[in-house]
């Protein structure tokens, strides 16, 4: 299938047109945009577009363009969530966190810091025991054990 290419005017195939104005194989909107330009600009004054054709391009270009924008805006609330969950977890830092282990058994440990890694936010025990921060099952302040030369006895 030929198109015509709006950057040279020349006559390419739909593959080289796509690859030379995106660099890969998909189209975004300002490609669908400027094919459909071109054609309107090239179309047979003897054989013009029909208007349901012209239509149903600008719906679709309408549809990907509300697409392109809520993907957008997904994005932005996953980075906002991921934050919100790093933040959360920052406060778990020197508290006691309790979790189903492998074999199906509560432990618990004290969170040393945190590994966040692609957005995904894991504890570090004292013990250095690796947890996803969505494995906590149990919160709590660790206990001081006092001993007898803790407290001044006079």
């Amino acid at each position: 299938m030929a198109s015509i290419n709006g950057v040279t005017g020349g006559w390419t195939s739909y593959e080289e047109s796509v690859n030379k104005t995106t660099g890969d194989s998909s189209l975004n909107k300002e490609d669908f945009l400027q094919l459909l330009v071109a054609q309107l600009t090239h179309q047979d004054p003897t054989n013009p577009m029909q208007d349901t054709e012209f239509v149903s391009q600008l719906a679709t270009y309408s549809g990907l363009e509300q697409q392109i924008n809520m993907n957008k805006n997904l994005e932005s609330l996953i980075a906002s969530q991921n934050a919100s969950t790093a933040a959360s977890a920052m406060s778990l830092i020197g508290s006691v966190v309790g979790f189903t282990n492998e074999e199906g058994l509560l432990q618990t440990g004290q969170v040393a810091f945190l590994d966040i890694v692609g957005g995904e936010v894991n504890l570090i025990l004292t013990d250095n025991t690796y947890i996803p921060y969505s494995a906590v099952e149990q919160v709590g302040y660790p206990i001081q054990k006092y001993t007898d030369t803790d407290t001044d006895t006079e």
